[in-house]
């Protein structure tokens, strides 16, 4: 089989034949690539720069001990808080705000489109994360960047402030309904001293309400906590429903922890029915309460972080409330047994008074515990107040978006150019093509490389479109030719 090789010349000889088509498939392709990008709506993209600070527990937790521990939980982390900015929550949020004014529905974005407007980009070995939005107009790209973010921080101040915001909700409540009963309470008191006109009460009665004032006092106190701390547990519980983590922590020491606490609380009861809150034992109890609560806090952060490091920040925090609650819960139940067994101890006792003596220590004292119970309420309430407010949150923004100057789409130059390239290739590949397919014989040198045979002579084709004077030419040529040769044959 003969191997057929490329000639440098006839590949010129095909490039120069063909030239006005190859030109032509260039001019098109460039003109299409010109014509589309003129007509292609630009597209502006706006950035920002998030950072998201990686919370303490999780650098002193066992993770911090392995190898690219920390940097694993940070790369979970900034994939958590991304999934969290592109949510439908957020999302549709930003689509509500930036489009409230735009009467043309078609130019409103469902939650689909908008989210394929969204870019983001977590920066290696870096707490930052890049966010890009993209617009029809450097104003709209701008817009919807910062509105992004805004409404992303205002999701996640909700998210890890949910737990104060229900605790200052609902002591405010309680609040209002026990500044009515304090009134109510004070009016019986003084209708009741106006009734059986008694001026001030026996110093036997006084003293006798003095000395329960201190449980009167813890019983309004744990009346106060035991609503909080179950307020804290029903937040926190909804919002894990919602995930479902389907994880539960705990350790021998967190239920000794508890059992600690609840016998603690039990023994404060004890001893404020004996000595004043100002009596060493009490002072003592009240710092152990203290310090036990602390260590079961650590205890219970150390478990989730350990068995829980899957989670995200939110959920583990979320989860650790959820514990603390229920364990204050456990000890305030335990703490309103024993108060009540004192309290029903000090009904017996005041029962020995004479009845007016005794119906003005009960309304004395039905109005000490519900002044006791608002001023708690209220000290609460304030509590609740300041720490919404300076609850942290692990996002800060680095650089708001700024418009941007051009758009990065359609890229005219570098479709044009793309453009070009792909037009030469086209038309070249297209000359050879259709030379390759036209297997007519042209030339003596196309007779001999397709029929191995040497060519003696040609005849020219006068059918062909040729004009007159090259016929006439041809002719002359011809008899020149045929001279010669019979000249030639003479002399011989």
């Amino acid at each position: 089989m003969e191997e057929t090789t490329i000639d440098l010349k006839d590949i010129i000889k095909t490039i120069k034949k063909r030239r006005g088509m190859i030109i032509k498939v260039f001019l098109g392709m460039v003109t299409l690539a010109v014509i589309i990008s003129f007509l292609i709506p630009p597209t502006y993209e706006a950035e920002t720069n998030l950072r998201i600070k990686q919370p303490k527990g999780l650098a002193n937790s066992l993770l911090g001990d392995l190898p690219m521990g920390n940097m694993g939980a940070t790369k979970q982390l900034m994939s958590t808080y991304a999934e969290i900015l592109k949510s439908r929550t957020v999302v549709q949020a930003v689509i509500d705000k930036v489009f409230a004014d735009e009467k043309d529905e078609e130019k409103i974005p469902n939650y689909d489109q908008m989210l394929k407007r969204i870019t983001t980009q977590p920066v290696k070995d870096t707490e930052i994360l890049k966010i890009k939005v993209t617009g029809r107009s450097p104003d709209e790209a701008e817009l919807l960047a910062n509105t992004l973010v805004d409404t992303f921080n205002e999701r996640m101040t909700y998210l890890v402030r949910s737990e104060q915001t229900t605790i200052r909700e609902f002591i405010g409540e309680r609040l209002k309904e026990s500044k009515k009963e304090l009134e109510q309470s004070e009016a019986v008191l003084e209708k009741y001293k106006r009734e059986q006109k008694i001026v001030a009460p026996e110093a036997e009665t006084k003293a006798m309400v003095d000395k329960y004032a201190d449980i009167d006092k813890l019983a309004a106190e744990n009346t106060v906590a035991m609503a909080a701390a179950q307020a804290k547990l029903g937040a926190s519980q909804q919002q894990l429903n919602k995930e479902k983590p389907g994880f539960v922590a705990d350790s021998p020491l967190i239920q000794q922890y508890k059992l600690n606490l609840a016998e603690l609380e039990v023994k404060l009861v004890s001893l404020s029915s004996r000595y004043t809150e100002k009596h060493p034992e009490v002072i003592a109890t009240r710092a152990a309460i203290t310090e036990t609560n602390g260590r079961l806090s650590s205890e219970i952060s150390r478990v989730i972080s350990k068995d829980a490091a899957s989670m995200n920040p939110i959920h583990q925090g979320l989860l650790q409330i959820q514990i603390e609650s229920e364990a204050e819960i456990a000890a305030r139940s335990a703490q309103s047994q024993a108060i009540k067994g004192i309290i029903n101890s000090s009904e017996q006792e005041l029962s020995k008074l004479p009845g007016k003596e005794l119906g003005l220590a009960k309304v004395m004292r039905d109005a000490a515990v519900n002044q006791e119970i608002y001023i708690m309420l209220a000290k609460r309430h304030e509590e609740a107040r300041i720490s919404e407010v300076m609850e942290p949150t692990d996002v800060q923004v680095i650089d708001k978006a700024d418009s941007p100057e051009k758009p990065i789409s359609p890229k005219k130059t570098l479709n044009v150019i793309i453009a070009a390239i792909l037009g030469l290739f086209i038309g070249t590949g297209l000359a050879f093509l259709l030379e390759y397919m036209n297997k007519t014989v042209r030339t003596a040198d196309d007779v001999e490389q397709y029929l191995d045979l040497p060519v003696l002579g040609s005849i020219p084709d006068f059918n062909s479109k040729v004009t007159i004077e090259e016929k006439i030419g041809i002719w002359s040529k011809i008899k020149q030719i045929a001279g010669a040769n019979s000249k030639v044959g003479g002399e011989r």
